[in-house]
């Protein structure tokens, strides 16, 4: 492998909830050993946390995201794959060649650098929010009322739904009847 030819990756991981801290710290595990077997510099990783899904995936309906980033060879990237495609707990996955042609001697690796640990097991209660670039430029007030849930949009859902039975129980008639 030619070290200034490397392409910048971003691959992000969409694994089960149900598989507990265990599993997700293995896999976790697995693609950094395979990361520095393979010859691919690490340059950050988040943990997205739990999402829902839009749609159901293997019967799942939320599944917890990894996102990963890194330089390497294309060698590299098919292993990464093949070993997601064998992994039990995840769902889908997804790479995208963001570069080409980085030199590792040069690329600037603390501007990018941010790594954001998996959650503990005295976490799982908890809610985990990723401290991603965003973030990191314009910390989030917890007194702002710009705060907004974007996790859960079922209280929005709910409202769609109540009013559309309240109108069909006023007895309006539809736009497209005739009276």
């Amino acid at each position: 492998m030619s070290a200034p030819g490397l392409k910048k990756y971003e691959t992000i991981v969409v694994t089960r909830t149900d598989a507990g801290h265990e599993a997700q710290r293995r896999l976790y595990d697995k693609v950094t050993d395979l990361m520095a077997k393979g010859g691919a510099r690490h340059i950050r990783f988040e943990f997205w946390g739990k999402r829902r899904l839009a749609y159901q995936v293997a019967k799942a309906n939320k599944a917890l995201y990894l996102y990963y980033l890194y330089l390497a060879d294309g060698d590299f990237v098919r292993e990464l794959n093949r070993t997601l495609k064998l992994s039990n707990i995840v769902l889908r996955y997804l790479t995208v060649n963001l570069a080409h042609g980085v030199n590792p001697e040069t690329y600037d690796f603390e501007k990018e650098k941010q790594f954001d640990a998996l959650p503990s097991d005295a976490d799982e209660g908890h809610e985990h929010r990723p401290q991603t670039g965003w973030e990191s430029e314009y910390p989030h007030n917890e007194g702002s009322s710009a705060a907004t849930d974007d996790d859960d949009d079922d209280d929005d859902e709910e409202e769609v739904a109540a009013e559309a039975s309240e109108k069909g129980a006023a007895g309006e008639p539809d736009e497209d009847e005739e009276e």
